[in-house]
Formats: C-alpha cells, structure tokens, sequence
C-alpha cells in the first residue's frame, strides 16, 4: 500500500510545475519600516521573515515595537501581534498602532503556532507579526519544521507579511533572516530610542528561492505521484 502523499510535498511540486504564481511573489515590493537593520529584510508580502535576537540587549523589543509603529502607521487594516510568552507592552508603542493592533496573547509556543496559523489562514490581516524569542528554548525546538512550512505557504497563499522573532535560528523556510549581533549596554537605558535603533546592528542571510531541499522535496512527490 502507497502512503499517502505529504501535502506539503505536493503543494512545492505545484510551485515547482507551475512557477508563475511564485515568480509574482518575488517581485512584490519590500514594505519600508525606516529602521535600517530591518529594511535589509527586504520584508515583503507573502513572505516569512525571521528576526534572531540571541542575546538580552540585542534589540528584541526595540526592533519589535519599532516595526508595530511602522506597519500601523496609516494603516486601515488590523496589524496581528502574536505574543507567545504573553509579555508584550502595549505602551511600548503608540496611540495609533494600539487602535489598530490585534494582540494575541499566548501561554506557549504551541499557542502561538497555532494563533499565526489561523491568522494567516483567514487572509484578512495582510501584517502579522510572531513572537517566540522568550518561550522556552526546549518547546520552540520541539516545533516540526512542518510547522514552520505550513505558515511560510499560508503567507504565500494569503499574501500577508510574516515576520518572526526568535532567539535562535528556528525558522527553516524563512525568506530572509536577521542576526543581531551588537547588544546593547547598561547604557543604553539612558539613550533615547531613536539613537538606539540606529545602533542596531545585524546581519542578514537570504534564502534562495531554489534551494535543494526544497527540489528534493519535490522531486519525492513526483517519484510518490508516479508509483501510485
């Protein structure tokens, strides 16, 4: 008896045989955020963006509440914030973007995955932004890639922007990724904000839209499509 086929390998054959809608996808303009260390994301719709903030200091909240303020500002539609160790501050960003937040607060990473599943699933929030930098390490390493896999093809299906912040390279499908690498010093509290994220500084890794895993994968669902 055949197993059945794993509709994640079908759907990236599908982008494989039929790669026009993906070419769209590629030219999508990046969405600005005025924070230089994010606009090198290159953030753009129906992609998913990891943020890696590895350290205390690195820039976790500041480069989080930077990019709220940025995605709300003349915003008609909800910006989603899903909060998976609930330790957001709705005071950490301003007036306007709090009237247009949709804050998910979350108990656990399992929570979490599954709150940003539904969200991206719906298609009516086009911005959603993903934090599990603080949720423990143990649990988020605990999260099949599958997982990961199925929220970078709902962004692609729904069109929306994805962006992930975690403290350690979790994301394997992410479209581009950002180490930050210089934390910040006790210094820093009496720093206004601003000067602080100028400051920040990472580095950024892409990943090419035909890398060999994911033809491998496809190459499984044609070998499975064609014993069956």
């Amino acid at each position: 008896m055949n197993p059945p086929l794993n509709l994640l390998h079908i759907r990236e054959l599908l982008r494989t045989k039929f790669p026009l809608a993906q070419a769209a996808l590629q030219e999508a303009e990046a969405v600005p955020t005025g924070v230089d260390c994010l606009d090198q994301l290159q953030l753009q719709p129906g992609r998913l963006h990891e943020i890696v903030c590895g350290s205390r200091g690195a820039g976790a909240g500041l480069l989080l509440s930077a990019l709220l303020d940025a995605w709300g500002r003349g915003m008609r539609t909800p910006v989603a914030l899903v909060d998976g160790a609930d330790v957001f501050s709705p005071q950490e960003v301003a007036a306007e973007t709090r009237e247009r937040l949709l804050w998910l607060r979350c108990r656990s990473v399992e929570q979490a995955v599954k709150g940003a599943d539904l969200l991206l699933r719906d298609g009516n929030i086009s911005r959603v932004l993903m934090d599990v930098g603080l949720c423990p390490v143990g649990s988020v390493r605990k999260v099949p890639a599958q997982a990961w896999h199925r929220l970078r093809l709902l962004a692609e299906k729904s069109g929306s922007l994805c962006c992930i912040f975690t403290a350690f390279q979790t994301v394997p499908c992410a479209r581009s990724r950002l180490l930050m690498q210089l934390p910040h010093g006790l210094d820093a509290m009496d720093r206004p904000r601003p000067e602080l994220l100028a400051r920040l500084r990472g580095g950024v890794v892409r990943r090419s839209a035909g890398v060999e895993s994911e033809m491998e994968a496809a190459r499984a669902a044609l070998n499975l499509a064609e014993a069956a």
